[in-house]
C-alpha cells in the first residue's frame, strides 16, 4: 500500500515536471517557430480587399535573412567571435587549472577564489569594465590620463566581445578542468616516472587523454555561453553585428517579429548541439570520476613551479583588473570627468524615478 501511494506520487510529480516543460518551453519554441514562417504583409483576399496581417508564408523569411548580406555576416561573426572565445578561456582556464594541480604554486586557494569572481556579475560589467580600461576615455588608452604612453587596442568590435567573453566563460571552463584534472590517478604519474617517461611524454600519454572528456564538455560549454550571450556585444561590439544583438535589433528597435524569431532559431540550432554534446560528455566524464583513484601529489619542481606561478599570478590578475574595475568606477561621480568618490549611483530610488524599485524587482 505504501509503495504504490509513493509510486503514484513519483508519477504525479514526474507529469508536473512534464506539463512544466511543456508549457515553458515547448510551447514557446513552438510560437517561435510559427512566427518565423509567417510576416506582417497586406495581402489581397478573393473579393480584392486588402487584409493586412500575418500569413503564411513559408521559408521565405529565411531565405531573405541568409539574402540580406548584413544579417547573414552576423552569423558568421557570431561563430568567429564564439570559436575565438573558445580558443582563449579554455587554453587560459586549461593552464590555470593543470598550475593549481600539477604544480607548486603558492597561493592556490587565493588563484582558485579569483578565477571563480566572474560567474557572480553579468557579461554587461566586464564589457563595461573595458570600457573603463580600454574605450575612447580608458585608463589605458589615455595612458593613465597622460602619465603613461597610452595603448588603443581598437576596442569597439571584436576584440572587446573576444576579451569580455573570454573572461566570462573562464570560470565555467576552469572549473570543469580543474575537476578533470584533480581525478586523475596519482599512480599513472608514478608508473609513467618508473619507466623513465619525460615530462612532455607523460603529458600526452597520461594527462591528455585522462582530461579529454571534461576538456571536450569544456568546450561545448563555453562555445554554448559565448554564442548566445547578449551583454558584452551590446556594450563593446560597436558595428560588429551578432545574432543576439540583431534579435533586439529587429523586435525592439524594427518591431519585426518574424524575422527576430528566424535569427532566434538560428542561434537556437549550434546552441542546442552545444548542450546536447556538453550533457553528453559530462555524464561521460562524472561515470569516470567515480573511479577510485589516488590523489596526485605534484613533485617539488623549481622551475615549472615558478613558471606557473607567474602564468597563474598573470591570469588572476587579469580576472580581478576587469572584474573589480567596473566595481570601483561605480564610486566615482563621473568618469572620467568627476573622479570624485561618490555612493549616489547606489540610490536605486534616482534610476528608476517615480517607477518601481529596479533592486526590489529583481531580488524578488
Amino acid at each position: 500500500m505504501k509503495a504504490t501511494a509513493e509510486s503514484r506520487a513519483r508519477l504525479l510529480l514526474l507529469l508536473a515536471l512534464a506539463a512544466t516543460l511543456v508549457v515553458t518551453l515547448l510551447f514557446p519554441l513552438g510560437e517561435l517557430f510559427v512566427r518565423s514562417l509567417h510576416r506582417m504583409e497586406p495581402v489581397a483576399d478573393a473579393t480584392g480587399h486588402i487584409i493586412t496581417g500575418e500569413h503564411y508564408v513559408g521559408a521565405a523569411n529565411y531565405r531573405d535573412y541568409f539574402a540580406h548580406p548584413r544579417l547573414r555576416q552576423s552569423l558568421l561573426n557570431t561563430l568567429w567571435v564564439s570559436g575565438l572565445t573558445t580558443l582563449f578561456a579554455v587554453t587560459l582556464a586549461f593552464l590555470q587549472a593543470y598550475g593549481l594541480t600539477h604544480a607548486r604554486v603558492p597561493g592556490r586557494g587565493f588563484h582558485r577564489l579569483a578565477a571563480l569572481l566572474p560567474l557572480f556579475a553579468p557579461t554587461m560589467l566586464y564589457g563595461l569594465s573595458l570600457v573603463y580600461l580600454f574605450g575612447r576615455q580608458g585608463l589605458v588608452t589615455t595612458g593613465f590620463f597622460g602619465a603613461l604612453p597610452g595603448w588603443d587596442i581598437g576596442l569597439y568590435g571584436p576584440v572587446g566581445i573576444v576579451i569580455a567573453e573570454t573572461v566570462y566563460t573562464f570560470p565555467i571552463a576552469f572549473l570543469i578542468l580543474l575537476v578533470g584534472l584533480r581525478s586523475i590517478d596519482g599512480r599513472l604519474y608514478e608508473a609513467a616516472r618508473t619507466l623513465g617517461a619525460s615530462a612532455g611524454r607523460t603529458f600526452l600519454t597520461v594527462t591528455l587523454p585522462a582530461v579529454r572528456l571534461p576538456l571536450a564538455a569544456a568546450v561545448s560549454a563555453v562555445f554554448l555561453h559565448a554564442f548566445t550571450d547578449f551583454g558584452a556585444p551590446k556594450i563593446v561590439g560597436g558595428n560588429f553585428n551578432v545574432l543576439a544583438v540583431d534579435i533586439y535589433q529587429q523586435v525592439v528597435g524594427q518591431q519585426n517579429f518574424n524575422l527576430g524569431a528566424v535569427a532566434s532559431l538560428l542561434m537556437l540550432g549550434p546552441a542546442a548541439l552545444a548542450f546536447a554534446a556538453d550533457r553528453l560528455l559530462a555524464r561521460r566524464a562524472g561515470a569516470a570520476l567515480t573511479a577510485r583513484s589516488v590523489l596526485h601529489q605534484p613533485r617539488p619542481r623549481p622551475a615549472v613551479d615558478a613558471a606557473f606561478g607567474v602564468a597563474c599570478a598573470v591570469i588572476t590578475l587579469a580576472l580581478l583588473v576587469v572584474t573589480l574595475t567596473g566595481v570601483a568606477a561605480a564610486l566615482f561621480d563621473s568618469w572620467p570627468y568627476r573622479l570624485e568618490l561618490t555612493l549616489r549611483h547606489f540610490d536605486f530610488t534616482e534610476t528608476a524615478g517615480r517607477g518601481p524599485n529596479p533592486l526590489g524587482i529583481s531580488l524578488q
